[in-house]
């Protein structure tokens, strides 16, 4: 029985450490624009029903389940990201878009296929050595792209731009005049819970196929309208401070009880040996 509770008490203290490790990296993305913060969900492990401690109870007055239920302990049974809505903060920079709604996303194209950010600090990146035409990126230097997965090619003349009501992106020539770059589309996922994590920002969804999954039913895009994207703001990360710090004491006071429950269970041990 001590060995099942001290092996109880270990594998949780190994779960409590993960969950953690996600508040950390929560509390240390804190000022990473557009971040969408992680929470984790506990569940039991597999137990056992020992019932040879079983005692004689008069019959329809027992509430509980009778013997004692052995456990394995709790374990993280989910790593969910909260979509909530960021604060918005004002830069007036043109090239900075904060998203105005929950579960919609910038596509954009990397090294591996096609991903999705709400990072909204864009820039301007030469297509080729020696071009006059640019086109827009990441910081990570991810380029930004429309539904049909194409990039916005500037022109070098570009001196400021606007986004118009119906997702038009416009920029504004040097030598007068203005010149439309093409629609600023939003990726809107009804499924955010099939995105996968991939580093720096990013999301991925994974091969809906396999998964038997109509990819129409998950993934669409739309016109970035005044209602969805503010110009010249970025959303911040959803990250409430004292919400993290609040769970990272809890978690450290269950690492705590569980550490002295195995203290305690090795000094009645000792003490038992001692006996003998």
């Amino acid at each position: 029985m001590r060995r099942a509770i001290m092996l109880s008490s270990t594998v949780t203290m190994g779960q409590l450490q993960q969950s953690m490790d996600t508040i950390s990296n929560n509390i240390a993305n804190i000022n990473r624009t557009g971040y969408q913060r992680r929470e984790d969900s506990f569940s039991d492990l597999l137990f056992q029903q020992m019932d040879h401690q079983r005692v004689p109870q008069p019959e329809g007055n027992r509430l509980t389940p009778e013997g004692i239920r052995v456990g394995n302990g709790a374990g993280v049974s989910q790593t969910a990201l909260r979509y909530d809505q960021g604060a918005v903060q004002e830069t007036e920079r043109a090239l900075d878009f904060a998203l105005a709604e929950a579960g919609v996303f910038f596509p954009v194209q990397t090294e591996d296929g096609q991903a999705f950010t709400r990072d909204g600090a864009f820039y301007l990146s030469e297509t080729a050595p020696g071009a006059d035409t640019w086109q827009l990126v990441t910081r990570e230097g991810d380029v930004l792209t429309n539904g049909d997965g194409e990039p916005f090619v500037v022109p070098g003349q570009a001196s400021d731009f606007t986004l118009h009501p119906d997702g038009a992106l416009v920029a504004d020539l040097t030598g007068g005049g203005t010149a439309t770059l093409g629609e600023l589309e939003v990726a809107t996922i009804e499924r955010p819970q099939l995105l996968e994590a991939i580093g720096d920002n990013l999301f991925q969804l994974p091969d809906l196929a396999a998964l038997g999954v109509d990819g129409a039913d998950v993934l669409g895009f739309d016109a970035a309208g005044v209602e969805q994207v503010t110009q010249g703001a970025l959303e911040q990360s959803n990250v409430d401070m004292a919400t993290e710090m609040t769970n990272l004491m809890e978690m450290q006071r269950s690492y705590g009880m569980h550490a002295r429950n195995i203290t305690q269970q090795d000094e009645m041990m000792g003490l038992v040996n001692s006996l003998r």
